[in-house]
Formats: C-alpha cells, structure tokens, sequence
C-alpha cells in the first residue's frame, strides 16, 4: 500500500480535491477581462465576415441534434459544434466562395455537401443515423418516440428485447454472461463487471447490490425509456469515469421543444412464446416551450422456458417500474431537470446460482441544470448533475430441494449518489472539454442460515458479506479535439483519488487494515485522417487505470456464482491498469451503397485482478475451497469488429458482420476466463409496398475451446441461428411487429452462461438458451 504519510503526498491529496473545484470556479465565470477581450475579438470579426446559419436534425425521427461537428474541408477555422437546440453559425472570410461542407455526429452516417455559394446551402442538415462511427465507438440504436409517420424506415428491425444487458448483445463483440432470466450481464471484448463503465446520459446510474451479480446495473435500466446505446471501446471515453475494457451510455429519449402545447406518446404491448416473455410499456410527453414533461410506467415478466433440447430452465420473473422527468426553462439558454424512478422485481429464478432472487427495488433520483450561452467565446456549454440510487435485494432458497435442510436468506443494501459538473466550447479549430466528478458508493448484507435438519438442526449462522464497505472517487478530465483539414487530433487525461474502507470487519478480516488509497493516471490520444471524402483511418492509444471494486476487496467468504469455490476479498489488491490500441478503418462507396468499418485493437493489461486457490484459507461452506482475489499478472488481448453493409435504394439491405476477442495471460499463455468465440452475422432486411418490411437473420458461432478451468470454464459448443421477423404499419400510428427466433429450434448455449446449480439439476449442465419461440409487438404512437 502506498505511504502517504509524507508532506508529498499530503500535499497531492489536496491538490487532487481541489482541482476540480478550482477549473470549475474558473469555467462557471463568464464575465472578466479576458472574456470581455474574446467577445469584443469575435464581434469585430463577425462583422468582416459572412455568416451561416443553420439546425442539424435526425433524418429519420426529425429529433434536433446537439454536438454534431460542422466544418468545411480546405479551410482553417471554419467549423462549428451545434447547441442544444441543433442551431450553428459558421463564419466564412470575406470572397469565400466555394467548398465542401461536412456534418458528422456519434450514430449517424456523415453528410457532405458540394458548393459554390453559400446560398446553395440548405437551412436544415439532416443525418440518417447508424450503428457505426469513425472512433472506436459502436452505436445500437433501439427505438424513438414521436408523432406518426405515414412512412416506414427500413433501418428499423423488429425485435422484443427481454431487458438492457439482453438488447446489449445485439452489438458486435458484446456478450452476456446468463445466470436465470433476469439481468444478463454484459460482457465487452471479454470485460465485464466493474471492468465497464455503465453510464446513462455520461453520468452513472446505480449499481449492484447482490454479489452474485443477480441485479447488474444494466437492470436498472429501463429499456423503454432508452432511444440509443453507445459503446465505447477501450480505456478511451475518460470523460466518463475511470475507463477500463469500455463503456456503454444508455442516451434517452430527449424532449424536443415546441412553441406551442402539445401532447404525444407511445404504447408498446410484446408477447413471446416459449418464453411467456409479457412487456407492457407506457410512455407520455406534454410540454411547450418552457417545460417538457414526461412520464413512463410499464410491467413485465416470464415464465420457465423450453430449450432446443427440450429441457426446462427455471427462468421466471415478475417486474414493474415507473418514473417521471421535468425540463424546466426559465430563461433562453437555461434549462432545469428533474426526475426519478422505481421498479420491483420479484420471484426471479437462478437456476445457476445457489439462491434465487425473492425482491430487488431499486429507486433513482437525479436532477441537473445546463447552460448553453451564445454569447460567450469558446463556450458552449455547462451542465451540473446529481443523481441517488438505493437499491434493497433479497434472495433466498425456499423454492430449492436443500431448503428441507437448511434455511438461507441473504439480504444485501446498496447506496450510491454522485456528482458530475462539465464544461465545454470550441477556440477556433479546437474542441475542449472539462469534467469533474465525485461518486460515493455504500455497500452492506448479511447471510442468514438456519439449519433444520441432521445433528446440528436448530442451529443458526449469520454471515457479513461486504463488511459494510465504503468506496469513494473523485476524478478531473480535460480534454480536447483539434481539428485541422483532414485531420483530427484528440486527447484527453483523467486523474482518480479512489478510497476505500470496510467498517463492519467479518471475523476473517478483524485486526487487518482494510482501508486503502490509490491515485490513479489514465491517458488517452488519437489522430484520424480523412482519406477521402467516403474513406478515413483513425489510429487511438490509451491507458486506462482502475481501482479494484467492492467485490475483490472485500467479499466475505462467499460462492458468488463464478465457480463451486468460495471467494475471498484483498483490500491490498493493486490497480488494474491496461495499455491499448485500436485502429478503424471506414469506407463508403460514393453512392452510399456499400459501407465498410473495420475495428481492430490489441492491449496489454497489467496486475491484471483474479480468482487464485490459496490453499490457507478454509472454505465457511460446503465447498471445495477458496478463492481469493490477487492481481495475477499481465494479459495480452487482441481482436476486431468488422461490418460491411450493402443497401440498394428502398428495397434492399444486407449487413454482413464478424467479431473475435484473444485473450492470454503471458507468463504461460493460459487463456483468460469469460472470453466470447468467434460470430458472424448476416442480415437481410428488405421494402416492399413501402408498408412491409421482412427481415431474415443469420448468426454463427464458433466452438470456444480456449478455456480457464480454474475459473469453472468448459467447451461450448458452435452453432448457426436463424430467425425471421416482419415489420407493418397498420395504421398511421399503429405499427405491428411479429417474428420467430430460432426458427430451427436449435438446442444451444452461449459461452458466458452459467452451470446449473446441483441443488436445480444433479448434472450441472450449462444454461441453454431459449428454443423456438414466436413474437408479437404492437406499437402505437400518437
């Protein structure tokens, strides 16, 4: 553990807690005299100059779109980032005539535009979105809300996701790891866990409060309420919080304003057979130009499903969630938020865990304020947000065999709260932005055991899981874009003060230190090239740090799903730090026809944190022994997503992917556990009568031999998938969605899925996943 007990270190500590205050105090002043210099600078400069102005929108749902990048190719200084409100004002010099304008923006396709006056150019920029961009950033898109329309886009699919970690792995690279029915955890380029950053709106949300990960965050995440899903690769979205293997924002729905009252919303009702899959959501938007209000409720739930094989998995779950959010705009260029939200979940079933869930609730409050000033040089904008979440979790074995013998309940708490404020503008071909942030993360359960049968009945247990532990971080970023000509030059730095203690010491624990401090450094930079106006390269390095989490700190002699054996915290664990690049390379034919994107990366992973036998520690359990979390060494991972699509004008698309992830660790070339096979997709989605739209999809995957067995790991087995689907606008605002997955019935399991517990099945054989099983979704909008 570090010392910091010297004047140093003293002094760095104090420095880390001030920082951010003080560029904060700095950002958060708009008048002086050098503001007042830039302002009378811009003004004089506007004067000589001829002015463009213009709004960015979604081609397909007409959303207005803030931080699109507009600038014109052969010149220097002409570029701009739109408001909040989609507007932008480029400043041409005097007698410029002719050029190429470009509009780029995460999730949309890139426009550029020819011209030789400025009067060719048109008042609105509309971008179609997709799911691929130019840096190392995959976008999934998932539905929008707004009024009917009497067209159908093909870029839409049909599909019923079951929750946020199930949708997630519609990505290419993005697998989950499933234990039951409720709440697959994902799992990015093999990282998974505290290894992601799991944000919605940039700013985090909740966390897990069972420590077998039963409630990941991403089931905290109420899907419905979610217009897009970004995921960003490796230790490079820094902005975000201490990055490690990525991070995935959860972007919702966004209110547009209007000048006037108006009233809109959706209806979705989906059921699924096999499954029993029922989804029933709701959602209201009312508002005008000073306020949007928005409301959302929807309930849930499944039944026990059938595999291809004909075995019945246990896999039930009953939820019910609702929130409200208000926007409040005082004054031109201000806006207040406020929002919160609740969901129940009960009786969901584990079968590969040696308890099921009994309840989960979870309640989320948030608010914030954003600034957009127009009148400030190289200010764009400011936003300050709070958020609180409590999460109170259950589980238990009253619908197990073993529950004759023994009684076990576990209960599990956890609270978070955090505050995030950013800052960002443009200075001439420079995009800069600052962030600082504190999150606070509580953390306490109990294990009961009462034991009712054989010579101990009547005898009783209590177990600590988390030593009511406490961990807390404060991080600054800053960070910049600089854009000339062709090329793009970003970079960004981030550094994390993370402490960490338990205050409630299990007796394995008791007379050790348990307290610990890191100061972590994470890097990252890029340079991308603009080939052409249809080809461009980007090549991105970065070193990511992060802290070691509640769980491998401070678990409390616990079999927490991974692998038969108890595991055991180590407060003295260092950080994990990885060190990355990745390559993309984008082309589209001039046409827009055919697309290509190729990401290929390679890290190096260092103190990398692990599950190691220690053949001291004695299990508390019926178990074969311990675990405990040590940093193991160093890994090397390499791999690439690969997309090329092929669409002909409003009758065709096929989308061909591929994704593999090669993890080892390099003192023995053994491989590293939870690392997903090699899968291709194909999918064909075709127009017809420009009121139906089929969709056949093809997935393979590969057989996973490269496995872990200390960490529990076995062969999975290939296989091919097909599924079809058929998408319909009824009426105007009525659109029917219906399907079948599986079409073959194929008895498959993915590689990150759990064993069954032999309490569920004496065999202990991996969870498959769901065989043949039919789909109905009905949307309606008004």
């Amino acid at each position: 553990m570090e010392d910091f007990n010297t004047n140093k270190f003293k002094l760095l500590k104090m420095l880390l807690v001030a920082l951010p205050l003080l560029g904060l105090s700095l950002i958060a002043t708009p008048s002086g005299t050098f503001a007042a210099a830039d302002d009378a600078a811009a003004l004089s400069a506007q004067t000589e100059n001829e002015t463009y102005r213009g709004i960015v929108r979604c081609a397909k749902t007409g959303h207005l779109l803030q931080n699109a990048h507009i600038r014109v190719t052969g010149s220097t200084g002409v570029h701009a980032v739109s408001a909040a409100d989609g507007s932008f004002s480029l400043h041409f010099p005097a007698g410029f005539t002719s050029g190429t304008l470009e509009v780029s923006h995460v999730g949309f396709r890139s426009l550029s535009l020819n011209f030789t006056a400025l009067s060719e150019l048109p008042d609105e920029l509309l971008l179609d979105p997709v799911r691929l961009n130019m840096s190392p950033v995959s976008v999934v898109a998932h539905h929008t809300v707004g009024r009917p329309k009497n067209g159908l886009d093909i870029s839409e699919a049909a599909f019923t996701p079951i929750d946020s970690g199930a949708f997630l792995r519609e990505a290419e690279n993005v697998s989950g790891v499933r234990r039951g029915g409720f709440g697959i955890d994902p799992v990015v380029r093999g990282h998974s866990g505290s290894r992601l950053n799991i944000r919605v709106d940039g700013v985090a949300s909740s966390a897990a409060a069972c420590p077998n990960r039963m409630d990941p965050p991403t089931s905290h995440i109420r899907l419905s309420d979610i217009e897009r899903v970004e995921i960003h690769h490796g230790p490079h979205a820094l902005r975000f919080g201490p990055a490690f293997g990525g991070t995935v924002d959860f972007i919702r729905h966004k209110p547009e304003t209007s000048p006037q009252f108006r009233v809109q919303g959706d209806v979705r009702l989906a059921l699924e057979s096999n499954t029993g899959n029922r989804i029933t959501d709701a959602r209201l938007h009312l508002g005008n130009a000073r306020y949007d209000l928005m409301l959302s409720g929807g309930l849930s739930a499944t039944n026990d499903y059938t595999g291809g094989d004909g075995i019945k998995v246990p896999a039930g779950f009953e939820s019910s969630d609702f929130g409200a959010e208000i926007y409040f705009r005082p004054i031109e260029g201000h806006q207040l938020h406020a929002g919160f939200s609740q969901s129940y979940v009960r009786n969901a079933d584990f079968p590969a865990l040696p308890m099921d869930m009994a309840m989960d609730d979870t309640f989320k409050l948030k608010g914030g304020y954003s600034w957009n000033p127009t009148d400030i040089a190289g200010l764009s904008g400011l936003t300050f947000d709070a958020y609180y979440s409590f999460v109170d979790h259950e589980m238990n074995n009253h619908k197990r065999g073993n529950f004759a013998m023994r009684d076990a309940v576990a209960l599990a708490e956890t609270e978070s709260w955090g505050l995030q404020t950013e800052a960002g503008g443009m200075l001439n071909t420079l995009r800069w932005t600052l962030n600082a942030s504190y999150s606070n993360q509580q953390i306490d359960g109990t294990r009961f055991v009462e034991l009712k049968a054989g010579p101990n009945a009547g005898n009783s247990m209590t177990y600590n899981l988390w030593q009511d532990a406490i961990i807390q971080n404060t991080g600054f970023f800053a960070g910049g874009d600089y854009f000339y000509e062709s090329w793009t030059v970003s970079a960004g730095f981030r550094l994390d003060y993370n402490t960490a203690e338990a205050r409630n010491l299990a007796p394995r624990f008791a007379g050790t230190d348990t307290a610990s401090e890191h100061i972590n450094v994470s890097l990252s930079g890029g340079v991308s090239r603009e080939l052409s106006a249809n080809t461009g390269i980007s090549l991105y390095a970065g070193r990511g740090v992060r802290s070691p989490d509640v769980t491998e700190r401070f678990i409390n002699f616990l079999a927490i799903g991974r692998s038969d054996f108890e595991y055991a915290g180590n407060p003295n664990l260092k950080p994990e730090a990885t060190n990355q690049l990745d390559l993309v390379f984008r082309s589209r034919s001039t046409d827009g026809a055919l697309n290509v994107q190729l990401n290929s990366f390679a890290a190096l992973m260092q103190n990398y944190i692990g599950g190691v036998r220690n053949e001291n520690l004695q299990p508390m359990a019926e178990a074969p022994g311990v675990m405990e979390f040590q940093n193991r060494g160093d890994v090397f991972t390499a791999g690439f997503e690969a997309v090329a699509e092929y669409r002909l004008p409003s009758v065709v698309r096929a989308r061909l992917s591929a994704a593999y992830t090669y993890s080892e660790y390099t003192n023995d070339g053994s491989a590293v556990a939870e690392i997903p096979p090699f899968e291709s997709r194909l999918t064909l989605t075709g127009l017809f009568s420009s009121r139906i739209i089929p969709e056949i999809g093809l997935r393979r995957v590969l057989t996973q031999d490269r496995i872990d067995t200390g960490f529990g790991e076995q062969k999975t087995d290939g296989f091919w998938l097909a599924d079809l689907g058929l998408r319909t606008r009824v009426l105007s605002s009525l659109t029917l969605n219906a399907g079948v997955r599986n079409l073959f019935d194929e008895a498959y399991s993915e590689h990150l899925n759990r064993n069954i517990n032999p309490a569920v099945n004496e065999e202990g054989f991996k969870l498959t996943e769901p065989g043949r099983r039919f789909f109905l979704e009905l949307n309606l909008r008004f």
